[in-house]
């Protein structure tokens, strides 16, 4: 499937990228050791926040430790390969049952899936479970959550919000679950949402803002100044 990069606009935030050469990176820090190895290991990358600007998407590298993680970017003309979260639903089923006996967060992904399919969510599992169904490498542990990420174009109002919790915790799913609500201005997550404070935290391609909520920034004032 292909899906196309928009030059001057915010990146795809949690896409999973594979390289068409192994270290094909533009750098603003010194590497660490463990970068090239692990990425000729494994050629793939995640999207992270920010925009796509001369040519260039920001992306991080994910180690085989928890605390390995590097920022850096990748010219978009390296993609080989592009997987949104939302392509990623379908892997699940070829997920080992002793690895979903093992990983907690895999059989989450199971148990959760039907609740958001019902929902009609455009959703997909990121993190170290999305990493390891893009990849097929055993990145998920056993103290690993499971991150989902929910496209919401429109206003997610707080009882619906309520309602997808509620629903998630009575999945009774094994492992902890991180929802988090990408909006045309930016990601939120459903916990704060529902926790209704005056302002939630929205994680934007120019840092993290206050917010109302998120359908309500100026999406103009995000993107100004942006060529």
């Amino acid at each position: 499937m292909e899906h196309p990069v928009m030059p001057g606009r915010p990146a795809p935030t949690h896409d999973l990228i594979r390289l068409r050469e192994p270290i094909a990176l533009t750098v603003d820090a010194p590497v660490p050791a463990w970068v090239e190895p692990a990425l000729r290991r494994t050629p793939w990358v995640v999207v992270r926040r920010g925009y796509v600007c001369d040519g260039m998407m920001p992306i991080g590298v994910r180690g085989p430790a928890r605390q390995q993680r590097f920022a850096a970017f990748l010219p978009v003309a390296e993609i080989a390969f592009r997987l949104l979260p939302e392509d990623l639903t379908v892997s699940r089923c070829a997920i080992e049952q002793k690895r979903r006996e093992t990983v907690s967060a895999l059989d989450a992904l199971a148990r959760v899936a039907p609740i958001l399919e019902r929902g009609s969510h455009r959703w997909g599992p990121g993190g170290s479970v999305g990493f390891e169904l893009a990849t097929g490498i055993p990145t998920a542990t056993v103290s690993s959550d499971l991150d989902v990420i929910l496209r919401q174009d429109h206003r997610l109002e707080r009882n619906e919000a309520l309602d997808l919790r509620a629903a998630l915790a009575e999945s009774a799913a094994p492992a902890r679950i991180d929802v988090m609500l990408e909006t045309p201005r930016g990601g939120v997550s459903l916990a704060d949402l529902v926790a209704m404070p005056a302002d939630v935290l929205v994680r934007t391609p120019d840092g993290a803002r206050l917010a109302p909520h998120p359908w309500m920034m100026d999406l103009d004032a995000l993107l100004e100044g942006v060529s």
